[in-house]
């Protein structure tokens, strides 16, 4: 049960208060957003670049010598687009031997670091990164080459420097002496959180709530994260000055909640009432059940209200759910640990998703920052600006996403 007390004023601005409730003998900590004088956040402030949002894109040499088929009708399990759709629950076979990622960013930039997810730290290799501002074949000599020989193995999140390295193009190179999945590829740099966010203004914005949308014509978009102006509103546990860590677009950054809390709890405020049919999220390995709510307003008490779906996770620390489209402007997160598991640990978030579907067509092929804003005042594809859906490659033809758990 959580109980919570709305403080948000009329123009919908967050008050910046903290408010502890007593319950079952431990605190519940609610978060409007807070900005709190004197503190500062260990949270991730940069914006992840290689995502469909940002026009990226990915190509995929297999260890036999072949290019990866990418489509809508590629099984998911084997699509490397699913590397850059913004899920971090999303993953791509690393098979043995030679793998070789090509991803393409829509201008240069300069990097600080490049993050993946070795899922459950099963495979283990070499990695080589290289760069370049040009487009090469991916076995050119020309490809200028960082860090040397990277070892991974028996680590799930990776988190590697690349501090000064400017690049358009970033070949990831893997030898794999053992197979197994790799999710949420991130390449971070200059580029903010708080600066995509403030380019929602730029984004043409028409009331088309009504409108649908074919699957070739839309991308997934995380409504569910700092870039979308969503703001953690609630927590069960754990330090409020860290709950921005759920959604800063970064694995490596978690949320810590208590050891004594019995249901992980979390709230997360939209910008804006969004139609979503997706939500999932990314946690320390962990088995139990995972609630997912939608609301229209801040709710009361959670056992007002009726999961859109729940799903149990064995173990592999990531969970997610589709359903129909739900229009919701509060998405909630209820976790309850398997009470047949002895877990010692704290239970650690390290992001929240939450898809909804925006029209490809307000992309800019030069500048794909500008794309968020509602996708309930969107454009209908071909009215709203130009088509460049038949140019984007991989953003135009994403993998069908089934949920993670059973």
């Amino acid at each position: 049960m959580i109980r919570v007390s709305s403080l948000i004023s009329s123009s919908r601005s967050v008050q910046r208060t903290l408010a502890l409730l007593l319950f079952g003998g431990f605190a519940l900590s609610t978060v409007f957003a807070a900005e709190l004088s004197g503190e500062i956040e260990a949270t991730n402030e940069a914006k992840n670049l290689a995502q469909m949002n940002c026009g990226a894109q990915i190509e995929c040499i297999m260890p036999d010598g072949r290019l990866a088929t990418i489509g809508a009708r590629t099984a998911q399990k084997a699509n490397p687009t699913a590397l850059i759709m913004d899920d971090d629950t999303i993953s791509c076979p690393l098979q043995g031997g030679d793998t070789t990622f090509v991803i393409a960013l829509p201008k240069a930039a300069l990097l600080d670091r490049f993050t993946f997810v070795n899922e459950n730290a099963s495979a283990y290799g070499e990695l080589k990164i290289s760069v370049s501002n040009y487009r090469l074949p991916a076995n050119s000599s020309k490809w200028t080459e960082v860090e040397g020989v990277i070892p991974f193995a028996r680590k799930r999140l990776f988190n590697l420097s690349m501090l000064g390295v400017e690049a358009k193009y970033v070949r990831l190179s893997f030898h794999v002496e053992k197979e197994g999945q790799i999710a949420a590829l991130g390449l971070y740099g200059q580029e903010s959180l708080e600066k995509f966010s403030e380019r929602q203004g730029r984004v043409m914005q028409v009331h088309n709530q009504a409108r649908t949308f074919n699957l070739e014509d839309v991308v997934n978009f995380n409504f569910a994260n700092s870039y979308a102006r969503a703001h953690v509103v609630y927590v069960s546990s754990g330090s409020p000055l860290s709950a921005k860590r759920m959604i800063d677009d970064d694995t490596v950054t978690s949320f810590h909640f208590s050891k004594t809390d019995p249901h992980p709890t979390v709230i997360v405020e939209l910008a804006d009432r969004e139609q979503l049919h997706r939500v999932s999220a990314l946690y320390k390995m962990q088995a139990g059940r995972l609630d997912v709510y939608l609301a229209d307003e801040l709710p009361n008490d959670l056992r007002d209200l009726t999961p859109i779906a729940s799903v149990t996770d064995p173990g592999n620390g990531k969970a997610a759910v589709n359903f129909n489209p739900h229009s919701a402007r509060y998405v909630a997160l209820r976790w309850t640990p398997d009470s047949s598991q002895n877990y010692n640990d704290t239970f650690e978030l390290a992001e929240i998703n939450a898809f909804g579907d925006v029209p490809l067509s307000i992309l800019q092929e030069t500048d794909a920052g500008p794309l968020y804003a509602s996708n309930s005042h969107l454009p209908p594809p071909g009215e709203g600006g130009p088509d460049f859906s038949n140019k984007l490659g991989t953003l135009a033809d994403p993998p069908s996403i089934s949920e993670v758990s059973p």
